[in-house]
């Protein structure tokens, strides 16, 4: 392990940053848990899994049962910190730096042939709310929670949720897909005090009851959306950042929907910002945020750039003319980003979820997007958080090769005039910009992955001056 520190200085911005040489080869994204360690799977000869402690700069090799497919994260009894589980097709395994020791025997739907690489897929969860980590492993006819008792075993629930399946038919082939549920999430929707586990369709979101023995095998419906309308739920989002999740429908504005999207169309973006009440989680029947944004803008974030208390409205955008349409057309059949003009504008604030009509700071760049993806920016080298511990929303991007730009929040504009600029070596890609609050005082770190040709894989932390 290497230890470096730096000074520097570039429009009127002052960091220090520290390095982390990691042992092994580390291509998968790097998984930051809610504690002090990161850790990052690698694919080479054979598979690796490093832990690392972002405080002590300890690196971490654990030992990996054979044929490794996924790993995830959480609590085991009689451990302390943050403990990982490597799945494989003959169980679940507690993996540490001296051995691998198989929890569980389990037959799942992942199998090794279906991934090309060990990596990180979440699939550890609290299902009975005694702080200890659970399974959850998805199925084709039931979907499959397995709850750790005070003992050290696991005890299995079922619950009836099916993947939807699709046949198409030609004369030479019989094709049968199936589409999992999403991954759960989890809030108290009862009021108990025991978080359930939420999942969510295009037209309706539906939960099971947990209490301290685990998940009902009962589905109920918590809300639904007329099935014959356009609007449809995009996803389940803390928006508030009052943690619990908030729903976010959009609404397509085109004439026939049955056809490829139309780039120049509008859609209708609603936000219903969630309750928690004596009797659990409610929405209202009326969006908290509407929003008409062109099909290529997305609710980018919210929150409070300028310090009045009110969240202000970051909306981010793409200029996507004829040629982009040929690349993104080429890259979305081979999974490939290719690099789009951009752009992030703050909304101001006002009472009642309102935003200004007129955008305060518009900021403009290129980034790496792969349209396959959602488009909030998410992975993308765009990052909003507070960097200098004022307590506004900061924005972080990738301007270049070798260039990241901090705009920090502004009482003004939402975001300040000028960039304050870092100059130095980055990761290849953009989803290896990460930024986590090492030390706990308030202000983020920029974290980078970076894959140097000659020394190998480290980690490069970035603490911006006050």
């Amino acid at each position: 392990m290497k230890k470096l520190l730096t000074l520097a200085v570039f429009s009127s911005l002052t960091y220090a940053g520290d390095s982390i040489d990691l042992q092994h080869k580390a291509d998968d994204r790097l998984i930051i848990s809610d504690t002090d360690s990161a850790f990052v799977a690698g694919n080479g000869d054979s598979a690796f899994l490093q832990k690392i402690d972002l405080k002590t700069q300890q690196v971490t090799l654990l030992a990996l049962p054979e044929k490794p497919i996924i790993y995830s994260l959480g609590k085991l009894k009689s451990h302390q910190g943050t403990q990982a589980f490597v799945l494989t097709e003959q169980g679940i395994f507690h993996v540490n730096d001296t051995e691998a020791r198989k929890l569980i025997d389990i037959d799942s739907v992942f199998k090794s042939e279906a991934f090309s690489q060990f990596q990180h897929q979440a699939f550890t969860l609290d299902a009975n709310g005694d702080g200890l980590t659970d399974f959850y492993l998805p199925g084709i006819e039931k979907q499959h929670v397995y709850i750790q008792q005070k003992s050290g075993k696991f005890s299995q629930a079922s619950l009836p949720l099916r993947a939807k399946t699709v046949t198409h038919s030609s004369e030479k082939n019989l094709t049968i897909s199936h589409t999992l549920p999403q991954f759960p999430i989890l809030a108290d929707v009862n009021g108990d005090g025991i978080d359930d586990l939420m999942f969510y369709e295009q037209k309706r979101i539906q939960y099971f009851t947990s209490t301290d023995h685990g998940p009902s095998a009962k589905g109920q419906i918590l809300v639904t959306f007329d099935e014959s309308g356009k609007q449809r739920i995009e996803k389940l989002s803390d928006f508030n950042n009052d943690g619990y999740p908030d729903i976010h429908t959009i609404e397509s504005l085109s004439e026939d929907t049955g056809k490829e999207k139309d780039l120049d169309s509008e859609s209708i973006h609603r936000v219903f910002f969630s309750q928690q009440t004596s009797s659990g989680l409610v929405f209202k029947d009326s969006p908290d945020i509407e929003l008409t944004l062109e099909e290529t803008s997305g609710i980018a974030n919210i929150s409070d750039f300028d310090g009045d208390g009110l969240d202000d409205l970051a909306v981010i955008s793409f200029d996507i003319g004829f040629m982009d349409i040929l690349s993104i057309a080429s890259a979305a059949m081979d999974n490939k980003e290719v690099m789009l003009d951009s752009s992030i504008s703050i909304f101001k604030g006002k009472n009642d979820n309102q935003f200004a009509k007129k955008a305060a700071a518009k900021k403009s760049f290129e980034i790496a997007m792969n349209m396959n993806e959602s488009s909030s920016g998410a992975g993308k080298g765009i990052i909003f958080k507070d960097f200098n511990g004022d307590g506004l929303t900061d924005l972080l991007i990738r301007a270049d090769t070798n260039e990241l730009k901090v705009y920090f929040g502004d009482a003004k504009r939402g975001l300040s005039r000028r960039a304050k600029r870092i100059k130095r070596a980055l990761p290849a890609s953009s989803t290896d910009i990460y930024s986590h609050d090492i030390n706990l005082d308030g202000r983020e770190e920029i974290v980078l992955k970076v894959n140097d040709k000659k020394a190998g894989f480290r980690l490069d932390t970035i603490l911006l001056a006050k």
